[in-house]
């Protein structure tokens, strides 16, 4: 072989490398937030959960699973508030005697709501009791620890209020009523109806209040957010809501439950997400952790769910389909 065909070669071979690294950067992520990051993990995301959707249809008593995922954001949820706000008032280190107590205390609601729910899908039957019950005893708790926040100075008390205060509506009432959700015979069902009337809304919020949005909604607490937008994410929320109950849920609700309930979702999904940004600007952080690259956190990501799972019970209790 010549010098020529070896050089040759060597740079067929180097081309090849190349190649087969820019393939391979293509699919790994960068860990900046970037565009890409938020892809990979939206794609990453999906893959998973259409395969645990398709579990849990077919295998007998295959709903543990939504419920076992409705759980994991729960706490996960309780986790990342108690991280924002188990930190000493001077320092900002970490109190992790002090953040346990806390994490127990903002979970035991969903915990419970988890046992409830896999009783319920084998069993066949809620107990709320247990679940009010768990919800009270917590809020109990932490009126107790506030309480001893503030034995010394009224300003902890008043920090460790409104931290935790807001975040236990979300994560300690709200949370498990998603739990509740994913363990009703159509609770699968619910929960893609749900993840694509808030999704839409979303989405069309942003595009509008990109393009359309010039009056500020809540400068303080997200200062993207404008009027315009809002206002687009309730229309399209709504048609949403009605369109996907009636190919997704049947003849669960009428086409008038279907409008009354999506919008009030849609209401309770954009509350929400203030509440969640309010929860950040208080610890001055952009996202509440950072469990999705590219898309922050658990709560970053479910909190419109979590804010809206309520209006989905009360509403399926009021019109007797629960």
């Amino acid at each position: 072989m010549s010098s020529q065909d070896a050089i040759a070669d060597s740079d067929e071979l180097k081309s090849r490398s190349t190649g087969s690294n820019s393939l391979f950067s293509a699919f790994r992520f960068d860990h900046t937030g970037s565009l890409k990051d938020r892809l990979l993990t939206a794609l990453i995301v999906l893959a998973l959960a259409l395969g645990l959707t398709l579990v849990a249809l077919m295998v007998p008593y295959g709903r543990i699973l939504a419920v076992a995922w409705a759980g994991a954001v729960a706490v996960l949820s309780a986790f990342e508030v108690v991280r924002l706000f188990a930190r000493d008032a001077v320092t900002s280190a970490y109190r992790k005697g002090w953040g346990a107590i806390h994490f127990f205390v903002m979970a035991l609601p969903a915990l419970v709501a988890s046992v409830v729910g896999v009783q319920a899908v084998v069993e066949g039957a809620l107990n709320w009791k247990l679940l009010f019950v768990s919800i009270v005893a917590s809020a109990q708790l932490l009126m107790i620890l506030q309480t001893f926040a503030g034995r010394s100075r009224l300003e902890d008390g008043s920090r460790h209020a409104e931290g935790y205060a807001p975040a236990f509506l979300l994560v300690g009432i709200c949370a498990p009523q998603l739990i509740v959700i994913a363990s009703l015979p159509l609770g699968v069902h619910l929960v893609w109806w749900l993840v694509g009337v808030v999704a839409l809304n979303d989405a069309g919020a942003y595009f509008a209040g990109k393009y359309l949005g010039k009056n500020k909604m809540a400068p303080a607490l997200s200062p993207n957010k404008t009027i315009e937008g809002s206002v687009a994410g309730y229309v399209i929320g709504v048609l949403a809501g009605v369109l996907l109950g009636q190919v997704i849920l049947g003849g669960l609700l009428s086409t008038a439950a279907l409008a009354f309930v999506s919008l009030v979702v849609v209401i309770s999904a954009q509350a929400a997400d203030l509440s969640k940004s309010y929860l950040k600007r208080l610890r001055g952080v952009k996202d509440t952790g950072a469990f999705f690259p590219g898309h922050g956190g658990v709560l970053d990501r479910f909190d419109g769910m979590i804010g809206a799972a309520p209006a989905v019970v009360l509403t399926l209790l009021l019109l007797g389909a629960l």
